[in-house]
């Protein structure tokens, strides 16, 4: 369940990346109408990888320390795993391929060409009435995507498009390091503030707990640190 705020990012959590993120994606061309699809996917997949410096370099800097050392398998199998738990949070994953076309309230879009851009009414706990576009597998709100789609060169609102954006609202909330690390209580701490449904959101909308999100991330294959 989500608001139309919920993504909304504070200036002081942009920040926090600082040039360092921007720098480990700011040379990837929007994608040229006179290319194949394929030339952006393989931006895509570029972005996904380089994030393990990016987020290595922002540790760093919050904490004064190098960031533990993480073996590429091990930083890709908890993404994945910390993604599936986000789509489990959500409640896009029992979906499966089907979760990428979800729209907020449960409704599937035609096609995954574009954000299907839909507006829906809800009440939150407090009584307030909302609207949200949330859609695809991470619920996206329809700005934040056009912000995230024209920052990494994302062509469509294809799985792999889904999946990179939200790994950058991850790294923009320097959270991304943790969750190579298997870091996954900290990583869900910093990442409330972006998806509603994780626990300490505050949105007045369902929360849920968090070792019912630690045990998603180990049931999705995430190594935790100490398990």
């Amino acid at each position: 369940m989500h608001q139309n705020v919920k993504w909304l990012i504070p200036g002081a959590c942009i920040a926090f990346a600082g040039v360092l993120f921007y720098r480990a994606i700011r040379y990837v061309p929007q994608p040229d109408p006179g290319q194949p699809l394929d030339d952006s996917a393989t931006q895509t997949n570029t972005v996904i990888d380089d994030m393990t410096v990016s987020a290595q370099k922002a540790y760093e800097v919050a904490t004064g320390q190098s960031a533990p050392a993480v073996s590429d398998d091990v930083a890709m199998r908890n993404r994945k795993a910390f993604l599936d738990m986000i789509a489990y949070s959500e409640g896009t994953y029992n979906a499966g391929d089907a979760g990428y076309l979800m729209m907020f309230g449960g409704r599937l879009a035609d096609s995954l060409e574009v954000h299907p851009r839909q507006l829906f009414s809800f009440t939150n706990s407090r009584g307030e009435q909302l609207k949200t576009t949330a859609a695809g597998r991470y619920q996206f709100l329809a700005k934040t995507w056009d912000t995230l789609a024209a920052r990494l060169g994302l062509p469509d609102f294809s799985p792999a498009s889904q999946d990179a954006a939200a790994l950058e609202l991850v790294r923009e909330r320097g959270a991304l390091a943790d969750v190579d690390a298997g870091r996954v209580d900290v990583a869900i701490t910093k990442c409330s503030k972006i998806w509603a449904s994780l626990p300490g959101a505050g949105y007045a909308q369902p929360e849920r707990k968090l070792a019912d999100l630690t045990a998603a991330f180990a049931n999705a294959g995430g190594l935790i640190v100490g398990a």
